[in-house]
């Protein structure tokens, strides 16, 4: 073989090379979501909570209670749990609806919560119990068993918007999902849960109504009015958040 056509086959061999480097190099790197779940030690978010229960006690009409409060959860430290996983322990503070009061530690085991980050999910402990809050890679209208790790029964939770402005609290975020968790109706009660979080910051809004009659009615659901246990209606709503 001559020199000329080593010489060439060399080229040629370099320019392929560098061809299908830059095409390896030009591939779209794949979003996951994952900054919707913070996982940074000292991370915080602060809440304004707002949560109406029925009082089975009570003789007003409806049997109603309201209460307003703020909860802070930080991320306190990380740690490997039983399976060797990274977790974060989330510890969470409480005050009466007023910045001017100091924060009381609600160190008791049921509200020391975890978070554990994984490739393909986010799962919080709350109360003892797991859920999977978000799925990754994450699409719009994507559904999964956020209680497939624990034994409350199958809940489609639902992305219902994704990778959106949105403004909560008068408070602006670039790049915000939903995820409704359970939306179900009957003759004896209602149901819906719904969470917002934004990039970055993690949990933005929660809404919980869960209330049940024990009175039988030809509507779905019945009258609020009738309803003698549960929760009337909870939110937590962003109020700050920041690194600690």
């Amino acid at each position: 073989m001559s020199g000329k056509i080593k010489y060439v086959m060399l080229v040629a061999g370099i320019f392929g090379l560098l061809f299908f480097s830059c095409k390896k190099e030009q591939q779209p790197v794949v979003y996951t979501g994952r900054d919707y779940f913070p996982n940074n030690v000292g991370h915080y978010v602060i809440y304004q909570c707002d949560s109406i229960i029925v009082n089975p006690f009570s003789k007003k009409t409806p049997p109603f209670d309201t209460f307003q409060y703020q909860i802070k959860e930080v991320i306190d430290s990380l740690f490997l749990n039983n399976q060797g996983q990274l977790t974060q322990r989330i510890v969470r503070y409480k005050r009466a609806d007023t910045s001017t009061l100091p924060w009381s530690n609600i160190l008791t085991p049921e509200k020391v919560w975890t978070g554990t980050l994984l490739s393909n999910m986010a799962v919080r402990l709350e109360d003892n119990i797991n859920y999977i809050k978000l799925v990754f890679p994450m699409s719009l209208n994507q559904q999964w068993n956020g209680n497939a790790m624990n034994t409350i029964g199958t809940w489609n939770y639902q992305y219902t918007t994704l990778n959106i402005p949105a403004i909560v609290n008068g408070i602006s975020f670039d790049s915000t999902l939903t995820v409704l968790q359970q939306k179900d109706s009957s003759l004896d009660g209602y149901q819906y849960y719904v969470e917002q979080y934004a990039a970055g910051v993690g949990l933005i809004y929660r809404k919980i109504v869960d209330w049940q009659s024990t009175n039988l009615y030809f509507a779905s659901p019945p009258p609020l009015d009738s309803a003698n246990s549960g929760t009337i209606l909870y939110t937590e709503t962003y109020l700050s958040s920041g690194n600690q």
